[in-house]
């Protein structure tokens, strides 16, 4: 739909069948509108004569896929539906085509993106999400997110020279056992660049029983977090995350 469009005026396009949450960005580049979000195969949401086998359904769609195993007989076309990747769109709204492409490869598997508020709907040159680790959830059958990722969206103007696994991320993962929820991502007082910006998440140790406030220099984004705050007790884990600043 137009920024000032209405019902009459939405234009449909038809993509690849898929289940996306959550979009990372979004942004008029010519006669395109272009799409960034974190794409997965299948939807976590089950349908009825799934929700009646769910304690052998949701394992198996959060199995970690092993590309060396392909044409093993125990590889499921269930298995790993439930990871999402970045995934880009591009929408031309002369043809009515569709363009789309992985931007990240199936190394990491993501979601729960954030990007500095002030690019809402402008070009974008870094995006940050949440890491799952495949393993730690295909055995609990729930998802984990064992670190964060910085995506860093700048390309080749020669468009012949992009492929799926063109895009730089940077990661700061966890230590063993440790996984996040809820990440922030707070552009910092005075920040003049994009990536200027604080990751805040919380960090629960499962061996230690111990839950921590991590706080991420996102310019310094594989180096140790510039403070770890002990917290009394234990947050659960949450998805979404929001940071509200005290006078």
């Amino acid at each position: 739909m137009p920024r000032f469009g209405d019902a009459s005026s939405i234009h449909w396009f038809k993509v690849e069948p898929n289940c996306t949450f959550h979009i990372i960005n979004s942004f008029e580049d010519g006669d395109e509108v272009v799409v960034w979000g974190c794409k997965a195969l299948g939807s976590v949401i089950p349908g009825p004569d799934m929700s009646l086998n769910q304690c052998g359904w949701l394992p198996r769609r959060f199995k970690s896929a092993d590309p060396s195993k392909e044409n093993n007989d125990d590889i499921s076309a269930e298995d790993g539906k439930l990871f999402s990747h970045a995934y880009e769109w591009r929408l031309n709204m002369n043809t009515g085509k569709v363009r789309e492409r992985y931007l990240t490869g199936k190394e990491f598997s993501m979601d729960f993106p954030m990007i500095n508020g002030a690019f809402s709907g402008v070009k974008n040159r870094y995006g940050y999400t949440q890491v799952v680790d495949s393993i730690a959830s295909s055995t609990s059958a729930m998802l984990k997110y064992g670190g964060l990722a910085k995506l860093h969206f700048e390309e080749p103007a020669d468009v012949s020279l992009r492929n799926e696994s063109q895009l730089e991320v940077e990661t700061h993962m966890f230590e063993e056992k440790s996984f996040c929820s809820g990440a922030a991502f707070v552009p910092k007082q005075g920040g003049l660049e994009e990536d200027d910006v604080w990751a805040i998440t919380f960090v629960h140790n499962e061996d230690t029983n111990v839950s921590q406030v991590y706080v991420i220099d996102t310019k310094k984004f594989s180096d140790e977090p510039v403070a770890k705050i002990t917290l009394p007790c234990r947050v659960p884990y949450g998805f979404h995350g929001a940071f509200m600043p005290m006078s």
